[in-house]
């Protein structure tokens, strides 16, 4: 039975046949239904919530993740940028020494600022249209990687330049072939033997007697023996078409065509031929004409250029 404010519920028992009253008042009954549906959408809310979390924290970690791997790309990017950055230093470095050689050092200082203002111009560009910090090392790696290729080429084809000047210079007669006073110089003078005015086609070079004489250039023993004029004579011929001649000596110490190195002990000073005392006639020619040794003295790559190239 109920009436407007009870519910009752009749309970039996098995086969006992006895039964039960439950009786709940409509408030109570209200007040238990409503508790159960806030139990249930409090245990919905906390399961969504739950889930959300565990979504969230998955992607919490993906993104932690992912930025721990773009800054070790960043970080491996910054690496190679001033691995790149040394490179271009040094070949920077290295193209100043060889422009230099080459002659070039005043006309590339100008270019190599051009290059530094249009270098600066793109590294701005570029990093305005970078998207991020991984994209702004990854673009100028790049940039770098382009300048370090573009200064190899350029250093490859100086390198090749000096290696050809380089050789050019060891066949050049660029140093004393002996250590003294030039007491004759090129040029026209009064023979000491013979008194008369002759055209003198070298220099003498005051020594001792058994002083070492030394081998101007790089080159091949053409002849080493004995001259009526020049007594015991050594001629060497280098590439490129210089001649070099050696007189006067005491003792020859190389055999014809034996390849000598520049510096290289070829004879000893001494007073043969038509001579007056112990000195060395030196002589240089360059296909066949004759040239003045004085400017051939202690050179370097430098003058070389400046003096006889």
């Amino acid at each position: 039975m109920s009436n407007d404010n009870t519910i009752s519920f009749v309970i039996f028992k098995n086969n006992s046949g006895k039964s039960y009253t439950l009786t709940i008042s409509q408030n109570k009954l209200k007040i238990a239904s409503i508790s159960l549906l806030a139990a249930l959408i409090a245990l919905g809310v906390g399961i969504y919530l739950s889930y959300n979390v565990n979504i969230q924290q998955a992607a919490y970690n993906k993104l932690k993740k992912d930025y721990s791997q773009k800054m070790e790309s960043i970080k491996v990017l910054n690496e190679e940028i001033d691995f790149i950055k040394n490179d271009m230093i040094d070949l920077i470095e290295k193209e100043e020494r060889l422009e230099l050689l080459l002659g070039k050092a005043r006309v590339k200082k100008k270019l190599r600022k051009k290059n530094i203002k249009k270098f600066k111009k793109e590294l701005k560009v570029l990093e305005k249209s970078a998207v991020n910090l991984e994209d702004r090392a990854f673009k100028l790696v790049n940039m770098m990687r382009d300048y370090v290729d573009e200064f190899n080429q350029k250093y490859s084809i100086h390198l090749k330049r000096t290696h050809l000047i380089t050789a050019r210079f060891e066949a050049t007669p660029s140093i004393r072939p002996l250590y003294g006073r030039v007491m004759s110089r090129y040029g026209w003078r009064r023979h000491p033997v013979s008194k008369k005015r002759r055209f003198h086609k070298g220099i003498d070079i005051a020594s001792w007697a058994g002083a070492p004489i030394h081998v101007t250039a790089d080159g091949i023993v053409e002849y080493a023996g004995w001259s009526r004029t020049f007594g015991y004579v050594v001629v060497v011929n280098h590439n490129y078409g210089y001649r070099t001649y050696y007189a006067h000596c005491s003792q020859i110490l190389v055999k014809r065509k034996e390849i000598v190195k520049k510096g290289q002990v070829i004879a000893q000073v001494g007073s043969t031929g038509l001579s007056t005392g112990p000195h060395l006639h030196y002589e240089i020619r360059k296909w066949n004409q004759r040239l003045n040794p004085i400017a051939y003295l202690d050179l370097d790559m430098f003058t070389a250029r400046r003096r006889i190239w």
